[in-house]
């Protein structure tokens, strides 16, 4: 249960860096996350090293947090997307973009 809140916690300081920069979060950052996470349970089922693998969670997350406390976010996020004026795309209601300088024929 203490890996469930090692987890939860370090989601939790991704959500805050990327809220900082005003944008949500890749999906890649937290794969990567739970990816380590993942592989500590594994390793903690086996029970000599299920203390180990808790204090490194808890440690990975420390090292997280402490990257991002105190600091200025830098990252370029390109949140939010620029918006679509390419006339030649057709939105999913069947229209051309909002904005975008369309001519018509007639037919």
């Amino acid at each position: 249960m203490s890996l469930f809140f090692a987890w939860a916690i370090g989601e939790g300081v991704i959500f805050y860096r990327w809220g900082k920069l005003k944008a949500p979060p890749t999906p890649g950052v937290l794969m990567q996350s739970s990816a380590v996470f993942a592989g500590l349970a594994l390793i903690s089922l086996y029970q000599p090293a299920k203390t180990v693998a808790t204090v490194t969670a808890f440690a990975y997350d420390l090292a997280i947090l402490l990257q991002v406390v105190g600091k200025a976010p830098t990252q370029t996020t390109g949140w939010p997307p620029n918006p679509i004026t390419d006339p030649t795309i057709i939105m999913p209601n069947g229209k051309p973009p909002a904005g975008s300088a369309t001519t018509t024929t007639p037919t």
